[in-house]
């Protein structure tokens, strides 16, 4: 568990790409469903039933999987998926705890300074995103990073448009 935790630091510190993680279906399959039970605890945090939470969770963590199952398949780079998968999952788990505790504070008290570091760690996250791109695909940080931007926010509208918030 400690080495887990160490590569979930080492990936969102930039330390460590995903070629750096262990190709373990096993270690896929672990980080997938604590990645997608954090999800679902932040997402309930957010005042969501369990239902919505569930599907809301899964449909993020399959898009993300999709999207990069399709990209490493055009680029000839599908040996890469495990590896990359387990990164995703693993530095998304490890944002995702910290979070989560943000999430309940801001619901609580609706502090700016909560809304505020949710806001960074939002911005960090994008970055982790970006430099594991850019070991995948052999790109220039900046571009993993904006690749990161652009899917980040069609993620979020499509996710918008499928589970609209009720007011």
């Amino acid at each position: 568990m400690k080495s887990l935790i160490n590569t979930a630091v080492d990936l969102c510190l930039l330390r460590m790409g995903p070629q750096d993680v262990p190709a373990s279906q096993t270690l896929l399959l672990v980080s997938f469903v604590l990645n997608f039970i954090v999800g679902v605890l932040m997402v309930i945090g957010f005042k969501a039933d369990l239902t919505r939470a569930f599907l809301e969770t899964l449909f993020q963590i399959v898009l993300m999987l999709g999207a990069l199952y399709l990209a490493l398949n055009i680029t000839k780079r599908l040996s890469r998926f495990n590896q990359t998968a387990t990164a995703l999952m693993l530095s998304g788990l490890l944002l995702g705890l910290m979070v989560l505790p943000l999430v309940i504070w801001n619901q609580r008290s609706q502090s700016t300074e909560s809304g505020l570091l949710i806001l960074v760690l939002m911005f960090w996250s994008i970055v982790v995103l970006g430099h594991i791109l850019r070991h995948t695909f052999e790109m220039p940080f900046n571009i993993g990073v904006a690749s990161a931007v652009i899917y980040t926010l069609l993620s979020w509208n499509l996710t918008a448009l499928l589970f609209p918030v009720a007011h």
